[in-house]
């Protein structure tokens, strides 16, 4: 995992010192788009009876949608976070429709906001618990052109659901009050 740390970072630098891409490559965003991340995750469970703080993690997420203008793009994006120790393997997963927003000028750096529902789920083999909600998303990236059609961006997102789901233990629910966040932070490839 450090490797990748590694190499996240040392990607994310060489892009932020390349130059300007041509402007004509930032006229090309319109109709369908695609893309996926791969990031290093943090999941977080919180309830009553959870100590569930997480470690950083392989996560990724895929996305694809349509493009409203030149500075918005709808569409849906799932992102998964994975974490195994010693047989205990943990998943959280999301499915949310998002916005992504490009604010200034040049059509580079993006905000991104939606809406979507996340499942967790931790099992040792012979017994689980799982949770799921409903909550927003939040995110920001920045893209880098490499072609007239495809950008890389490193991101940054927050996924959350609000403090209301149940915590179940093989099927019988546990507790309540459950809210469920994951962050990625990451590098996207964007194909227009």
């Amino acid at each position: 995992m450090r490797r990748l740390t590694v190499s996240l970072v040392c990607v994310i630098a060489l892009l932020l010192v390349s130059g300007p891409a041509d402007a004509q490559q930032l006229d090309r965003r319109a109709g369908f788009w695609w893309g996926f991340g791969v990031s290093y995750g943090w999941a977080h469970v919180q309830c009553d009876i959870c100590v569930a703080d997480r470690e950083w993690a392989l996560s990724g997420s895929g996305n694809l949608g349509g493009t409203i203008h030149n500075g918005l793009l709808l569409g849906a994006e799932l992102s998964g976070w994975t974490h195994s120790v010693e047989e205990v393997d943990e998943y959280l997963g999301s499915l949310s429709a998002v916005a992504q927003w490009y604010p200034n000028r040049d059509g580079r750096l993006y905000l991104k906001g939606g809406l979507g529902y996340m499942v967790y789920r931790i099992d040792d083999g012979e017994d689980a618990l799982t949770s799921s909600g409903f909550g927003p998303q939040l995110g920001a990236g920045y893209e880098f052109y490499i072609s007239r059609h495809a950008s890389i961006q490193p991101y940054l997102n927050l996924i959350i659901t609000i403090p209301r789901g149940n915590l179940h233990f093989n099927g019988d629910r546990q507790a309540e009050g459950v809210s469920l966040s994951l962050v990625q932070l990451g590098l996207g490839v964007t194909w227009h």
